[in-house]
């Protein structure tokens, strides 16, 4: 994929360059938004990788204007913020990924994977919190880890070791969880998370 960034503070854009390279092409680098929308005009690209906070605009406002150049650019949001009203106005203007700053370089790994099969990224804690403010489906804390696991395809063993609980307990937490997303099969397990943002 070639990859643009902006980031007003270019510590930060040189610190991404370097999590991405040389796995990954970026084509330019950039700590103004004016700059990056010019070069979009005659460049094109894969993907957009964006700070939300700047002193004259946000990341939310950077997508929408870069998606009317490049209608097929896709955009993933990086912010110190994960304030759910964030997040929505970030999901409205079709960010197709958004993690916190702290990411890691496997997770970052992780969501340029996904977007680039076409896929939505959001970390963990991002797509829990969407779905424990904004959904009349509420899901505990181990409930949450226990759907993760099993949307990994892990085995009630697998995720009775991994979770410290037994095997019991796991399978009253999965038929739980088919419950709350009206499922009966994994497929309608996965299609329950896909539509929360909730997929790992």
């Amino acid at each position: 994929m070639k990859i643009a960034l902006l980031d007003d503070h270019r510590i930060v854009v040189e610190g991404i360059r370097n999590l991405l390279e040389p796995q990954h092409e970026v084509v330019s680098i950039f700590t103004e938004a004016n700059q990056l929308l010019r070069f979009l005009h005659s460049n094109e690209i894969d993907l957009l990788i964006t700070d939300y906070q700047m002193p004259d605009t946000n990341g939310i406002e950077v997508c929408k204007q870069a998606k009317e150049i490049q209608p097929l650019l896709k955009v993933l949001l990086l912010s110190m913020h994960d304030e759910t009203p964030i997040v929505q106005q970030a999901i409205q203007a079709g960010v197709n990924g958004f993690l916190i700053k702290s990411v890691s370089r496997q997770e970052l790994a992780l969501a340029l994977e996904k977007i680039s099969k076409g896929l939505n990224y959001y970390s963990a804690e991002i797509s829990k919190k969407l779905i424990q403010e904004d959904s009349p489906i509420k899901l505990s804390e181990r409930e949450f880890q226990v759907l993760q696991l099993i949307l990994k395809e892990k085995s009630n063993k697998q995720i009775a070791d991994t979770l410290f609980l037994s095997e019991r307990t796991v399978e009253t937490y999965r038929k739980n969880l088919y419950k709350k997303a009206n499922a009966t099969t994994l497929v309608g397990l996965v299609k329950f998370a896909y539509e929360h943002h909730l997929m790992p």
